[in-house]
C-alpha cells in the first residue's frame, strides 16, 4: 500500500495528535446532555409543534431490536433472543406507539424517509414484517419516491424475506458485513460467509432494488491490511451504490460485552488510520467518491447528488439525503428530532412494553432545544454535511445577525486547521474544508461545541465518546 501521507494526506504523528475522544455529532446537543426528566408530557408538547407544520414530509424510524446472538463489537441497544414469536408483543407496543403519535401529528402524515433499524429487523418472520409494514400505512403516507430502506443481515436473511421486502416497497437496503476475515468474525462473534453474501444481493438487484448499501468496519481486533484488502476487493466486486466505512467504537464501559475484544489486540490510532486509508484507495480506485467522515457512494448514488447540492443531512443514521427535517421514531430506545426537541424512549423491551400497552409513551429522557443550540447545530452539520461554514450562509439560514463577533473565538481557533492544511478560508468570514481535512471534521465541529469543553474535562466525561482517530 502507500505511504499514509500520499492516501490521507497526513503523516502519523499529526494522526496520533488529533487522536482523542470526541462525538460523532449525530446530534447537537449530543446524547449525554440529555436530561433523564424530559417526559411523555414533553413529548406530546413536541408533537404538537410537529404537528403545525401539516404540509412538511416526515422522516420515520422503526427500531426493531432482536438479534439471535450478540456481535461484541455493537454497539447498538439489542435484545438477544432465539425465539421468532418473541417479537409479537412487541409489535402489539409499537402499533399501540404509532396510534399515540399520529393522533398527536394531526394532519401532518406524509414521509419522505422511512427505515427499519436494529437489531436485526429481518429477526421478523414474514408475517411480522408485513404486519409492521400495515400497521405503518393505516396511519402515514409514504411518498412516491420516497426513500424505504431497512437493515440487514445476510447470515439470517432469507430470499423469502428479501422478494417480500421488495414487494411492500424497500427500494434500499443495507448489509451489515464488518469484514469478511474469518479470524476477525471468529472474535468478535460474527458468522456470515462471502457467498451468503453475494446471494442475497443478487437476489435483490433481480428484485430491482437500486439501492444497496454494505456497512464495513475497522479498528477490529485481529484485522490486519492484507485481510482488510482482501475484504475490500470482494465487497468493490459487489458493486454497491454506497459504503459506510465506520471506526470501530470502543466503548466497553457503555457496552461491557466489548470488554472481551480486549483479550485480542485492538488496533490503536495509526493502525486504524492505516486501515481506512486502505479503504480510501480501494475505494477511490474503484470510482467511489468519499462523503463526509465515513461514507462512500458511486456518483450515480442520491448521496453523493446530495452532498453536490447542498442537501446532504445528518441525523442519528449518519448521513441522509434530507427529504425531511424532522424524523419520528417509534419502539424501544429510538430517538426522535422534532418540535425542537430531541425525544428518547425506555432502553429495554421490557420497560417499554407495558408502558406503550397501557396507552402512554415510553419517554425516559429528551432535550428541548435553545436557540443556541440550534445555531450551533447549523454550524456543526454545515461543516460536517457541506464541508465549510459560511456566516452569510449561515445567518440567511437562522435569521441570525451578528455572528461573526458572537463566534469570535470560535473562527480564531480554526485557524489551526488552515495552519496544518485541512482547511482554507475561502474569504474573511467562509471556512472551507479541503479534502484532506475530512478525516478531521469532527475535530472542526468540536470547536462549535460549547457543552464539550466540560465534557472532556473529565474521565467520565471522556468515556462517553468513541476516538476520533
Amino acid at each position: 500500500m502507500s505511504d499514509i501521507r500520499d492516501i490521507l494526506g497526513v503523516d502519523e504523528a499529526t494522526l496520533l495528535r488529533m487522536a482523542g475522544a470526541g462525538p460523532r455529532y449525530t446530534s447537537y446537543p449530543t446524547a449525554p446532555e440529555w436530561k433523564d426528566g424530559f417526559t411523555e408530557t414533553d413529548a406530546l408538547a413536541a408533537l404538537a409543534r410537529a404537528a403545525q407544520r401539516p404540509a412538511e414530509p416526515l422522516s420515520l424510524y422503526v427500531h426493531l431490536p432482536f438479534c439471535e446472538r450478540l456481535c461484541l463489537y455493537c454497539g447498538c441497544t439489542v435484545e438477544i433472543n432465539t425465539n421468532h414469536d418473541r417479537p409479537e408483543s412487541y409489535l402489539d407496543a409499537v402499533e399501540r406507539e404509532l396510534d399515540i403519535v399520529a393522533g398527536a401529528l394531526g394532519r401532518r402524515r406524509d414521509v419522505a424517509q422511512l427505515h427499519w433499524g436494529g437489531g436485526t429487523p429481518t429477526f421478523l418472520k414474514p408475517a411480522q414484517l408485513e404486519r409492521l409494514w400495515r400497521a405503518i400505512a393505516r396511519h402515514f403516507r409514504v411518498l412516491p419516491g420516497a426513500e424505504v430502506s431497512i437493515e440487514v443481515d445476510p447470515h439470517v436473511t432469507t430470499l423469502e424475506q428479501a422478494d417480500l421486502l421488495v414487494a411492500l416497497g424497500f427500494n434500499r437496503v443495507s448489509m451489515g458485513v464488518q469484514d469478511f476475515d474469518q479470524h476477525v468474525q471468529h472474535l468478535v462473534h460474527r458468522d456470515q460467509t462471502v457467498a451468503e453474501t453475494e446471494a442475497l444481493v443478487s437476489r435483490l438487484r433481480q428484485r430491482g432494488v437500486e439501492g444497496l448499501n454494505v456497512d464495513l468496519m475497522y479498528g477490529l481486533p485481529g484485522q490486519t491490511e492484507a485481510g482488510f484488502a482482501a475484504t475490500l476487493a470482494r465487497i468493490v466486486a459487489l458493486r454497491p451504490d454506497r459504503l459506510a466505512v465506520f471506526g470501530y467504537a470502543h466503548v466497553p464501559w457503555m457496552k461491557p460485552a466489548q470488554k472481551l475484544l480486549e483479550k485480542s489486540h485492538v488496533p490503536e490510532a495509526v493502525e486504524r488510520a492505516r486501515l481506512f486509508a486502505l479503504a480510501v484507495q480501494t475505494l477511490g480506485a474503484a470510482g467511489y467518491e468519499l462523503i463526509g467522515l465515513d461514507h462512500f457512494a458511486l456518483p450515480s448514488d442520491s448521496l453523493w447528488q446530495a452532498l453536490q447540492q447542498d442537501r446532504l443531512h445528518r441525523n442519528f443514521m449518519g448521513y441522509a439525503t434530507a427529504p425531511a427535517e424532522e424524523m419520528v421514531s417509534f419502539g424501544m430506545s429510538a430517538i426522535g428530532d422534532l418540535g425542537g426537541a430531541y425525544v428518547q424512549s425506555a432502553r429495554s423491551t421490557k420497560e417499554y412494553e407495558p408502558v406503550l400497552l397501557g396507552g402512554h409513551l415510553a419517554t425516559i429522557r429528551g432535550l428541548l432545544r435553545s436557540a443556541e443550540d440550534n445555531l450551533r447545530r447549523a454550524a456543526i452539520l454545515s461543516i460536517m454535511c457541506r464541508m465549510r461554514l459560511d456566516l452569510d450562509e449561515l445567518e440567511r439560514r437562522t435569521g441570525r445577525t451578528g455572528l461573526a463577533e458572537h463566534f469570535a473565538v470560535e473562527w480564531a481557533e480554526l485557524q489551526r486547521f488552515v495552519d496544518e492544511g485541512f482547511a482554507r478560508w475561502a474569504s474573511a468570514r467562509r471556512f472551507e474544508v479541503l479534502p484532506r481535512g475530512r478525516l478531521f471534521l469532527r475535530h472542526m465541529a468540536m470547536v462549535f461545541d460549547e457543552y464539550l469543553r466540560r465534557q472532556l474535562a473529565s474521565e467520565d466525561g471522556r468515556k462517553r465518546f468513541s476516538q476520533t482517530v
